[in-house]
């Protein structure tokens, strides 16, 4: 099965990019702190977010959470943004999108018109595995069942630790906080298909949660399960029952 192709607007493939002195061990390439690299023909190559790092006691001061975050979006150039986010809401880690994207979406991805089912996510650029997405938006009580909405289920993470994980590495479950509802925000995940015939899923929830119980906003982190080449749609698993 493959992932549907919803456009085809940029069929240059890809130069290699190597390096003079390859390295002797192999290792993890992240896009940290400048802009996209980009190859002989001028196409940005896309390199996957550095993973939030373990909090340590030098990212809190009085109490308070003091831990910023390279804002993980692009530009729509492909340029990554070097903009440091800072908690909002006293969170233990940010929604790491800053104020400019989370009003415009990451330029990395776009909204498409689906053949059938209305609205798409779609890669901009060719994408690599791994690419982080924040779905995010306001945190309040599940609406009615009869009204359509595309809100997810919120579970703050600690305070501490910022992770949403029991001692033994379990998804934690028992901190159930309502629910984070894209409605009326920039949020681009809430367009993510789920994978119908002929499709299949290539993203898929890292359970890795951002914001404080009760609070305003909050977020969830998806990344892309495969390379995803531009053009074609996001897809993320909504169940058995859709």
């Amino acid at each position: 099965m493959a992932v549907r192709k919803i456009t085809n607007t940029n069929k240059t493939k890809h130069a290699v990019v190597s390096s003079k002195r390859p390295p002797k061990v192999k290792s993890k390439r992240y896009e940290e702190n400048s802009a996209s690299k980009m190859n002989s023909n001028s196409i940005p190559e896309i390199l996957p977010q550095r993973p939030q790092q373990k909090l340590k006691k030098t990212h809190h001061e009085n109490g308070a959470a003091t831990y910023k975050m390279q804002c993980w979006a692009h530009t729509k150039k492909g340029i990554r943004c070097c903009k440091l986010v800072s908690p909002r809401e006293g969170e233990p880690v940010p929604i790491p999108y800053c104020d400019v994207h989370l009003k415009s979406g990451d330029g990395a991805l776009k909204i498409a018109k689906h053949p059938i089912a209305g609205k798409c996510l779609v890669a901009r650029f060719d994408l690599p595995a791994k690419y982080r997405v924040v779905f995010w938006g306001k945190r309040g009580p599940c609406p009615p069942c009869d009204k359509e909405d595309r809100a997810i289920s919120f579970y703050p993470p600690d305070k501490v630790s910022g992770k949403n994980i029991n001692i033994d590495g379990s998804k934690k479950t028992n901190n159930y906080n309502g629910v984070l509802n894209p409605g009326d925000t920039a949020d681009m995940m809430q367009y993510a298909q789920c994978p119908g015939p002929n499709e299949r899923q290539n993203m898929k929830s890292t359970f890795q949660y951002w914001g404080v119980r009760n609070g305003e906003l909050g977020g969830s982190e998806f990344i892309t399960s495969e390379k995803v080449p531009a053009g074609a749609q996001l897809c993320i698993w909504y169940g058995p029952g859709w």
